[in-house]
């Protein structure tokens, strides 16, 4: 029994089994308990007992272990051919054995065996053990090749090589054909199913998997943790992340030439021109091989693998972006589409804009609402623009992307499907001579109405493939500019147009004071006041005249010409589509930042706190819709002005008729007469054209201070990364602010060339302080 083997070895002067039968068996079992490890690794990948680990990269890893099992049973059978027999005759007197095995020979020839059989236990429970597959699994089996021992790190990198055999088939494919045969999520680039894009993005894109777009910038994304690192970019690794982005990008650009591009049949490898560039990734018959390129490059630290696939990949890249720039611009037309996107939404063709103002303009005058606005009503303005111009020179492929909407907004369905003359349709120009009462300015009622013209939006359809540079991204970048400098455009012209009309007025008035309209005493008081009342409207016209003007010149010239030329200059440079893409994005960002427009999504209107002031883009909102609404209440008064002045000149006419015919002239009292001059002398015109002058003079006195601690902060900035204590205006600005704002000090000079907002602004500093000194001293 046990207990009796234990109390004779206890009684026994020495072991029964010496020190080499020991060492023996140690031996055996040692290897017994490493093989069983092995087999139970191999067992469960070939036999796919459900836990996943079965993948084109494990499968050939388990396939090399059973390899190197098959080596180790033949080293067995070796040992065992060598057995003594059972009985040993009895003339062997040498002693010997007669050449048979011995513990002490098997002692000497088991440890080599142990030591295989001990790298392949530790590969095995190394993978085994966090199932790992693919990249991660090469990874994995790479790290233990960083052994100073040579037949642990040979063995290692002769497993490796045979593991790594279907991960290279796929990045072969992926780099020859851009084709990803990847069932078990073993390669790093993984394709993004469909359904997956629709629930995540519900934009105007979603569904169209062939569009540049999805190709180029949602299909296919990088898994950085299936990439093969093995020693975080030691020398060991496969690849790097910048190799692993570049072999990306081959495959996207073969998928974005084959079914953006519609060039099918183009090939990465049908002019091989200096045969390099499939010199990394091999053919079928002669595949890509980590065994044969794992040695140190010449000259160089980095390994054969990682600068043979590198250049093969660089030279792949270069020929598919060369391809894809060429056929984008000649076949697709990219340089024509983005000056169409500068000529039409950023306002740079002039006389189509101007003739889409006034054709929008005789469309939408007296509305106050959208009711009766359609898409097609729109689309007749838009075309009679395109005619009577320039743009009708565009090419087709141009003009047939171009149309007009109405944004979205409104007061609902009711008025989007309105059947009949919209509310308040009714032109203030036209007269019927029913002689009713000069209709007053009703400022609440402005503010309520409902602008067409806030929701005249202009939309240019970006084809397939050039939607990969012109992304949805970058069309709400250009449909928030241009809703900016539409605005702009609205006000200015409405500026021009009150300008037009007052001169009209004061033609029509000089008139009627001359016809005796204005011999009345009580009328001739408020002729006086008439006076004064357009004079005041004048100077704040041209005061906002001043401000839109140079806002206007500073946006077309400082900002959408200069960005232009630098988007013209970068898409010569450019060498690949990211390059473009790239260039692209930076043209309008800084237009964005130029135009003194905020981040999208940001309140613009935040204050950090009582000495601070709100943002640019808030302060040019406040002065755009002061100037509009300005415009509108004069294009109030005057029409209503001039359709009385009108009414007292048709009156006039009628008791001269009457006096030539030998009639009484005037038979009752007129009404008419004066009724213009009392209806300009009214005071809440008068308080409403000094509210309008102070709130659009503090808001442009806060812009120009706001603007002017922003160059502040610019100077201050170059002058640190100058190394100066003071800024030095020789010295050329080399912050990334400066390069931005370099046109601002300019716009800041010409919209106070004269110095008066700074004297008014001290005028109020000192006028604040001598009030808050009387109340101290009260």
């Amino acid at each position: 029994t046990g207990r009796e083997d234990l109390v004779l070895r206890s009684v026994l002067s020495r072991p029964l089994l010496g020190s080499g039968a020991r060492d023996a068996i140690s031996l055996c079992g040692e290897c017994g308990h490493l093989h069983g490890r092995v087999v139970s690794y191999v067992s469960s990948v070939l036999d796919d007992d459900g836990s996943g680990m079965r993948c084109g990269t494990s499968r050939a890893f388990a396939a090399r272990l059973e390899r190197e099992l098959g080596i180790y049973h033949e080293r067995l059978s070796g040992l065992e051919d060598m057995l003594p027999p059972l009985e040993m005759p009895e003339d062997d007197g040498d002693g010997d054995g007669g050449g048979c095995l011995t513990l002490r020979s098997l002692s000497a020839r088991v440890p080599p065996m142990r030591d295989h059989l001990r790298t392949l236990a530790m590969l095995s429970d190394g993978v085994g053990m966090r199932n790992l597959r693919g990249g991660r699994l090469l990874s994995s089996i790479l790290r233990h090749s960083l052994d100073g021992r040579t037949a642990h790190s040979e063995l290692v990198r002769s497993v490796a090589a045979d593991a790594s055999k279907p991960w290279y088939a796929i990045l072969r494919r992926w780099m020859r054909r851009g084709m990803l045969e990847d069932v078990h999520s073993e390669f790093f680039v993984r394709e993004v199913p469909p359904e997956e894009i629709e629930l995540d993005d519900d934009r105007r894109e979603g569904g169209d998997m062939t569009s540049g777009y999805f190709t180029w910038h949602r299909r296919y994304v990088l898994v950085e943790g299936r990439v093969p690192l093995c020693s975080s970019g030691g020398l060991m690794d496969v690849m790097t992340i910048d190799l692993a982005r570049e072999v990306l990008l081959v495959g996207k650009g073969i998928n974005f030439i084959r079914y953006c591009l519609g060039d099918r049949e183009w090939e990465v490898d049908g002019d091989g021109g200096d045969g390099r560039e499939n010199e990394g990734c091999g053919n079928d018959s002669n595949p890509y091989d980590f065994a044969s390129l794992s040695d140190l490059d010449a000259g160089s630290d980095e390994l054969r693998c990682i600068s043979t696939l590198h250049a093969a990949t660089s030279a792949s890249s270069a020929r598919i972006h060369r391809r894809i720039l060429d056929s984008l611009e000649s076949e697709h037309h990219l340089t024509d589409h983005l000056r169409a996107l500068k000529q039409f939404l950023f306002l740079g063709q002039g006389d189509f804009v101007s003739s889409l103002v006034v054709g929008l303009d005789a469309e939408f005058r007296g509305r106050t609402s959208v009711a009766g606005i359609y898409d097609h009503v729109l689309a007749g303005v838009l075309e009679g623009a395109v005619r009577n111009t320039n743009a009708r020179f565009m090419p087709h492929h141009v003009l047939s992307n171009l149309r007009a909407r109405l944004a979205a907004g409104g007061n609902g369905d009711a008025d989007r499907y309105w059947m009949g003359p919209p509310p308040g349709r009714a032109s203030l120009d036209d007269d019927d001579g029913d002689g009713r009462p000069l209709v007053p300015w009703d400022e609440e009622s402005d503010r309520s109405a409902q602008d067409p013209w806030d929701h005249v939006a202009l939309e240019y359809s970006i084809p397939s493939p050039v939607d990969a540079i012109v992304h949805s991204g970058s069309m709400a970048a250009y449909t928030r500019i241009f809703r900016f400098l539409f605005r702009l455009r609205r006000v200015e012209w409405m500026l021009n147009d009150s300008w037009r009309k007052s001169t009209a007025l004061n033609h029509a008035i000089l008139r009627e004071t001359k016809a005796g309209g204005a011999d009345a005493p009580l009328v001739a008081t408020a002729a006086e006041h008439a006076s004064f009342l357009l004079r005041r409207i004048s100077t704040t016209r041209q005061t906002m005249l001043h401000f839109i003007s140079n806002l206007q010149s500073y946006l077309m010239f400082e900002v959408l010409e200069r960005g232009w030329e630098a988007l013209a200059g970068s898409l010569g440079r450019a060498r690949t589509l990211d390059d473009v893409i790239r260039a692209h994005d930076v043209y309008l960002d800084e237009i964005v930042e130029k135009a003194l427009l905020g981040p999208e999504g940001g309140d613009p209107g935040a204050s950090g706190g009582s000495d601070s002031c709100r943002s640019l883009e808030y302060l040019l909102r406040r002065l755009l819709t002061t100037a509009l609404r300005f415009g509108k209440f004069q294009e109030h008064i005057f029409a209503n002005s001039i359709r009385g002045l009108d009414r007292a000149a048709r009156v006039r006419r009628r008791v001269e008729e009457r006096a030539d015919r030998g009639d009484w002239g005037r038979t009752t009292l007129d009404e008419e007469e004066g009724q213009v001059f009392r209806y300009l002398a009214d005071a809440s015109l008068f308080d409403f054209v000094e509210r309008t002058t102070r709130s659009f003079d503090g808001a442009l006195g806060e812009l120009l201070r706001t603007m002017g601690r922003a160059v502040d902060e610019v100077e201050l900035d170059v002058a640190e990364d100058n190394g100066d204590d003071e800024y030095d205006g020789a010295a050329g600005p080399s912050a990334a602010g400066g390069r931005t704002h370099d046109a601002l000090p300019f716009l800041l000079f010409r919209l106070d060339f004269s110095g008066y907002y700074q004297r008014m602004a001290r005028e109020n500093k000192r006028r604040k302080k001598k009030a808050a000194a009387t109340a101290t001293a009260s």
